[in-house]
This record gives structure tokens, sequence and C-alpha cells, in this order.
């Protein structure tokens, strides 16, 4: 098994009013971590677009700086961006006023109420000061393990629909160590949730 991470079990008791999952049941959320990206999330957004399917990428801001047209594409296909800090900083091993700075310096570029935390690592300290300005704070249901080198085609694909069965927050990568699996994973599970009839949806307030 793949525990790189806290388990979400984990997470939802540290951390009650994180959004882990959807409201309704006949839904699905894709979202992808790190970028804009070029080649990664040029692939990804050419296979939203074929499907007709909005989702929403949880950006880090020096990538939007960088890549630029790239994301104003995100925007113009009609997705939804959330704050992934400006330098994809790892909470864990900054102080409160670091972590803050990195996330205001994301808002100076692009705002939004959205919020995930790089890794998944953030101390309670920094959770709570993000609650208290309004931030909704997005974890996921599920976790593909696009990014790690021992995930291998068949056991993503496994792994997410074993896990799937409608109202998940999914969360993939568009990044350069994550292509070599979603290139191949993302077509075969958007057809895998077609399959259970759930309609893909963008976060948004009224869906959490």
């Amino acid at each position: 098994m793949f525990f790189l991470q806290t388990p979400v079990l984990l997470y939802q008791k540290l951390f009650p009013e994180a959004i882990f999952q959807l409201k309704h049941p006949n839904q699905i959320a894709l979202t992808f971590d790190d970028g804009p990206i070029p080649e990664v999330t040029e692939f990804i957004l050419d296979v939203l677009k074929s499907y007709q399917i909005p989702a929403t990428f949880f950006c880090v801001g020096h990538n939007i700086i960088k890549h630029k047209k790239i994301f104003d594409r995100i925007l113009n296909d009609g997705h939804s961006v959330g704050n992934h800090t400006f330098s994809h900083i790892n909470g864990w091993k900054c102080s409160l006023n670091r972590y803050l700075g990195d996330v205001n310096q994301f808002e100076k570029i692009y705002s939004t109420s959205f919020f995930r935390p790089p890794y998944g690592k953030i101390k309670k300290s920094q959770y709570n000061e993000l609650l208290k300005r309004n931030y909704k704070i997005v974890f996921w249901s599920i976790i593909s393990y696009d990014y790690h080198s021992k995930m291998t085609e068949n056991k993503c694909k496994k792994l997410l629909e074993n896990q799937t069965t409608g109202g998940q927050i999914v969360l993939f990568h568009d990044s350069i160590k994550s292509f070599r699996l979603i290139s191949k994973i993302l077509p075969q599970y958007i057809e895998f949730c077609h399959s259970l009839n759930l309609t893909f949806v963008p976060l948004k307030n009224s869906l959490l």
C-alpha cells in the first residue's frame, strides 16, 4: 500500500473543518496539483477539453509566472483554480509567518478562496490562520500517487477504480514526474467514471 502521506482518516481528525469530499454522491471532482507545467498541463487540458470536463488546478505561484499562457488557458477553458502557495512550501519546515507570506504572495497573482497545502503538510497554527482568512482548505478523498516512481500504470488504475464510488475529490499532479502515469491513466479513469454515470465538477462553494 502507498501511505507516503498521512492517511485521509487521520487528516479528517486533525482538520475537521477541511474539505475532503463533495456533497453529492453522483459527482466527482478531478484536481491537479503543482502546475502549470509545459506539456504536462497542456496534455491534461487537451484531455479535459476532448471530454468536455471541468476540473480544478491547485497551482504554484512561481509556475504561474513562468508559464502565464498555460495558466491563462486553464482559466479560459473554464476550470477552477486553487492556491497551492507561491513556492510549493513545506508547512512542517517553516514558521507561521513565512508560510502565510508564501500564501499571500500567490494571492497577489490570483485571488481564490480554495487552498491546498503542498505535500498535504500543514501545522495546526497555519491551518487555523488560513481558516480565519476565509480559505476553504481542500484535501482529497483519493490520491493517485501518480508522482511515485514505484507506482505502475496497472496499480494506479486499480487503486483509483477500487476507491471511486462517487462524491470523491481525486488528487492528480500536473508535474514532470507524474507525466509518465497521468498520460496513460487520465483518459482511462475518465472513461471509468463515465461508466459509473458520475458527473465531473470543478470545486465551487455550492458543491462543497
